[in-house]
C-alpha cells in the first residue's frame, strides 16, 4: 500500500515538457502539491503508528494494556515499565553531548586571503567566534539534543531551515518531514519533502510585515491574509470576531502581536521541498487547509540539497532507503517489552511467594474468615487451613532470561556496554574509569555517519553566517568581536567553505578513551612544536576542569605569559654566550627557557666542529649553557608533559659534554705549544697568562652584571606578577557581581 501512494505522490511531479526538454518547475499548482502531501501522509500510517509506540516505550508506557488486564480478571497483575529503554537512551545521548561538549571549537575554516604570517591567527579567530555565536544561541543545546535524541530513537533527523539566510536550524523527524518511502539515503536522491510547520499569527504575519519586500522574495501578501484571517477568530480582548476586518486584525499584529498570536489557534503550514532537473531546490510553502495557491513560491531557491535541509541518519537500513534504517527504538522495542513483562513476572511471584495461602474449608468460613491478634500472635477463624508452599525460586527461573536479554541489548546498540554485568573488584583507577565511561564510547561506522552529516550542517550555517545580508543583532555582535580581534570583514566574507569542516572530539564520545589518547601523545610530545606542545597541555588541562577553566592553568598560546618567558630567555642567552653561570629560578617556565636555550648551545657545538669559532673562548660559553640547563632540566624532572622536551634536551647536553672535554684538550695543547716555541716561551707564558687574567677579570664583571640584572629581572617579574594577580582577582570579582 505505502508503494502506491509513494508512486502517486511523484506522479504529481513533472521532469519533461511536451518538447522533451526539463520542466523549469517540477511542481505544477497547489492542487498537486497538496495530493502528494496526502499520498505521503497516507504512506507512512503504519510508521507512525510504530513511531508512536516506540516514543511511548521511551516514555514509559505499561507493557500490558490495563484495560485488557482488567477486562479479563488481571487487574492486579504487575504492569510496570522499569526504565531500561530511557536508560539506554540516556547512555547513547551522553557519547554525542560528549562530542561537542569536550570541544573548544566547534568548526575549523579556512581563509583565503591575507598575509600568510596573518592567516592561521585570523582562522583561529574566526573558528571561536562562530563557535561562540552557536553556543550563545539559546536553543542551540536543546536543538543538538533532539537532533542527537530524534535519530536515536527513530534512525533518522532533519535539520532544516526556516529561509535562505537564516542560520539557526530547526530539527524534525519523519512525523514532521514526509519523504517518498523508496528514496535512497542520500540528500540528492530526494525528489520531494514536505514538511509540517505550525505557525503562531504573529509568526506568520512577520514574512508579510512589509508587503512589497515580501512580494519581491516571492510572497502572496493576499493569500497569507486569506490564511491568516480564516485562522483568526478574535481581533481583541474583547474577543470581538474577526469577519473580513484585515484592517483591524493587522492593527492588533502590528501593536501586540504576541497577545493577538496567542489567542488565536495555530495555522497548519506545508513547505515543500522540490529537487528540479538541474539539481537545484525550489521551495513552496502553503497553507495545509484549503489552500487556493501557494503562499510562497520560489525556483531553484537553493543551488543544492544541503543548502536546504541535512539527514541524520543512525545507520545505513537493510536496502539503502531512509525508511528501512531502523534506530534503537526499533532495535530494542522487542527485547524492551520482554524485560518488562518477565520483570513484571517476577514481582508477582515475589509477591505470591511472601503470601499466606488459607483454604476455608466451606463457603461459610470464608464468610466468616478473619484474624485475632494477642500481641505476637495471631488466632484464625475456625474451619480454615494454612496450605503450605514452597517459595519459587526466581534466581533460577527469572534472572538468566532477565540476564541474556541485557547482552542482547547491548549487542543491539551501538554502544559498548557493561550493562548488567558484574565488574571486578581488584582493578586500578584508570581500569574503573574505562568501565565506568566505556559504554557512552560509538563505534566507528555511527560515529563517521554522524559527522558526515554534521560536517554538512555546520558548513551550511557557517556559509549563511558569512553571506547573509539581512541584519541581525547576533550576527552584528560576531562581526564586531572578530573586528576587534584584528580580523578584517573581508577576511570573513572570503572563507574557503568547501573545506570548513566539524573539528572532531579526542576518544569518539568516551572521556576514558580520551584520556587514554592525550597520554599517548604526551609520550611523543618531543617530536611537537612549542604551539603543539601547548595545544596538547591544554587540552589535558580541559579535559580534566573544562574549557571555561583552562585559561586559569594552561592559557592559549597567544597569552603574554610565555612572551615574557621567552625574552627573558633571550636576555639570558647573551650572559651564557660571554661565559656568565645564571642561576635557575625555580618559578620559571622551564620548558619556555629550555626551547630558547638548547638550540643557542647546539649552535656553538655546529661552530665549534667547523671550526668557525675559537676554543678558548667559546669554552667558557659552553661551560655556563651545560650548568644552567643541566639544572633547568632538573627542575622540569617529573613533568610527564616534557617527557620528550628532557630527552631531546638531554641529547644535547651529552653533545656538549663531548665537546668540553674536546675543547679543554685543544684548548691545553694550545698552551704547551706555545710554552715550547723557540725564542717566546717567555712572551708567549706571558701572552697566556695575560689573556686568562683578561678573561678571569671581564668574567668577575660579567658576574657582576649578571646580579645586578638578575636582580632587576627578578623585581620586574614580581612586580608583573602581582600586577596580573591583582587583574584576575578584580576580573573574579567583576564575574561574581
Amino acid at each position: 500500500m505505502s508503494t502506491k501512494y509513494d508512486i502517486e505522490a511523484l506522479n504529481d511531479l513533472g521532469s519533461l515538457d511536451e518538447k522533451g526538454k526539463p520542466v523549469k518547475s517540477r511542481l505544477k499548482d497547489v492542487k498537486s502539491a497538496l495530493a502528494i502531501f496526502n499520498n505521503l501522509l497516507k504512506a507512512d500510517e503504519k510508521s507512525a503508528v510504530n513511531r508512536a509506540r516506540v516514543d511511548a516505550m521511551f516514555d514509559g508506557a505499561s507493557p500490558y494494556n490495563q484495560g485488557t488486564l482488567n477486562a479479563s480478571g488481571q487487574g492486579l497483575k504487575t504492569n510496570l515499565n522499569f526504565g531500561e529503554a530511557q536508560r539506554l537512551l540516556d547512555v547513547s545521548l551522553s557519547a554525542y553531548v560528549d562530542l561537542y561538549s569536550s570541544l573548544e571549537k566547534l568548526v575549523e575554516v579556512k581563509g583565503t586571503m591575507g598575509d600568510p604570517s596573518e592567516v592561521g591567527y585570523f582562522e583561529d579567530v574566526v573558528s571561536e567566534e562562530i563557535t561562540h555565536l552557536l553556543r550563545s544561541w539559546p536553543e542551540f543545546h536543546s536543538s543538538y539534543l533532539r537532533l542527537c535524541t530524534t535519530f536515536i530513537k527513530h534512525g533518522v533527523a532533519f535539520s532544516y531551515f526556516d529561509n535562505p539566510e537564516e542560520w539557526r536550524f530547526k530539527i524534525g523527524s519523519f512525523a514532521d518531514i514526509l519523504i517518498p518511502r523508496q528514496t535512497p539515503s542520500n540528500e540528492n536522491c530526494i525528489d520531494v519533502a514536505v514538511g509540517r510547520r505550525n505557525y503562531l499569527l504573529h509568526e506568520l504575519y512577520a514574512f508579510i510585515k512589509n508587503p512589497e519586500a515580501a512580494e519581491k522574495v516571492g510572497w502572496d501578501v493576499e493569500e497569507v491574509k486569506r490564511v491568516i484571517l480564516k485562522n483568526a477568530t478574535t481581533s481583541s480582548r474583547n474577543n470581538t470576531t474577526v469577519g473580513n476586518n484585515w484592517e483591524s486584525l493587522q492593527a492588533q499584529l502590528k501593536n501586540n502581536d504576541i497577545y493577538e498570536g496567542h489567542q488565536n489557534p495555530t495555522v497548519a503550514v506545508l513547505h515543500y521541498w522540490v529537487r528540479e532537473m538541474d539539481g537545484s531546490v525550489s521551495h513552496y510553502i502553503s497553507a495545509e487547509e484549503s489552500p487556493k495557491t501557494f503562499m510562497y513560491q520560489k525556483l531553484s531557491r537553493y543551488d543544492k540539497p544541503e543548502q536546504a535541509y541535512v539527514l541524520f541518519t543512525y545507520g545505513t537500513g537493510s536496502n539503502g532507503t531512509y525508511h528501512s534504517i531502523r534506530g534503537l527504538g526499533h532495535r530494542i522495542f522487542n527485547h524492551i517489552q520482554t524485560s518488562n513483562r518477565l520483570r513484571c513476572q517476577m514481582v508477582d511471584g515475589a509477591m505470591l511467594g511472601s503470601a499466606v495461602m488459607i483454604q476455608p474449608e466451606s463457603q461459610r468460613a470464608l464468610d466468616e474468615l478473619g484474624f485475632t491478634y494477642y500481641g505476637a500472635y495471631a488466632v484464625l477463624s475456625p474451619n480454615v487451613n494454612i496450605i503450605e508452599k514452597a517459595a519459587p525460586n526466581l534466581s533460577t527461573a527469572v534472572q538468566p532470561a532477565l540476564n541474556d536479554i541485557s547482552n542482547q541489548l547491548a549487542m543491539n546498540t551501538d554502544t559498548v556496554s557493561t550493562y548488567g554485568q558484574q565488574s571486578s573488584p581488584y582493578k586500578n583507577q584508570m581500569q574503573v574509569v574505562a568501565d565506568m565511561d566505556v559504554q557512552t564510547r560509538l563505534s566507528g561506522a555511527s560515529l563517521n555517519l554522524f559527522y558526515a552529516s554534521w560536517n554538512r550542517l555546520l558548513r551550511e550555517i557557517v556559509r549563511r553566517i558569512v553571506s547573509s545580508k539581512k541584519r541581525d543583532r547576533d550576527l552584528d555582535d560576531f562581526y564586531t568581536r572578530c573586528f576587534n580581534r584584528g580580523v578584517p570583514v573581508e577576511f570573513v566574507k572570503s572563507l574557503d567553505l568547501d573545506r570548513t569542516k566539524a573539528v572532531r572530539s579526542i576518544g569518539n564520545g568516551s572521556y576514558a578513551n580520551r584520556l587514554v589518547a592525550l597520554r599517548e601523545l604526551q609520550a611523543i610530545s618531543g617530536s611537537f612544536d612549542e604551539v603543539g606542545r601547548k595545544n596538547l597541555t591544554r587540552d589535558i588541562v580541559a579535559t580534566r576542569v573544562g574549557h571555561d577553566l583552562a585559561d586559569r592553568y594552561a592559557p592559549n598560546v597567544d597569552v603574554d605569559r610565555e612572551t615574557v618567558d621567552n625574552k627573558i630567555a633571550i636576555l639570558e642567552n647573551q650572559q651564557l654566550s660571554e661565559g656568565t653561570p645564571i642561576p635557575v629560578i625555580s618559578n620559571e617556565m622551564h620548558g619556555a627557557h629550555l626551547q630558547i636555550h638548547a638550540p643557542a648551545l647546539m649552535q656553538i657545538i655546529e661552530q665549534l666542529n667547523a671550526g668557525a669559532a675559537d676554543p678558548v673562548s667559546s669554552l667558557p660559553a659552553l661551560q655556563s649553557y651545560y650548568q644552567h640547563i643541566s639544572e633547568t632540566v632538573q627542575q622540569l624532572a617529573g613533568d610527564p608533559a616534557a617527557e620528550g622536551l628532557i630527552g631531546e634536551t638531554k641529547q644535547v647536553l651529552q653533545f656538549a659534554e663531548e665537546m668540553i672535554n674536546n675543547t679543554s684538550k685543544q684548548v691545553q695543547k694550545m698552551q704547551r705549544e706555545a710554552s715550547q716555541s723557540q725564542g717566546q716561551e717567555s712572551e708567549g707564558g706571558s701572552e697566556m697568562q695575560t689573556k686568562i687574567q683578561e678573561h678571569q677579570l671581564k668574567m668577575q664583571m660579567a658576574q657582576e652584571k649578571a646580579n645586578l640584572d638578575l636582580q632587576l629581572k627578578k623585581a620586574k617579574f614580581d612586580q608583573e606578577q602581582a600586577m596580573r594577580d591583582a587583574e584576575n582577582v578584580l576580573k573574579m570579582q567583576q564575574d561574581m557581581s
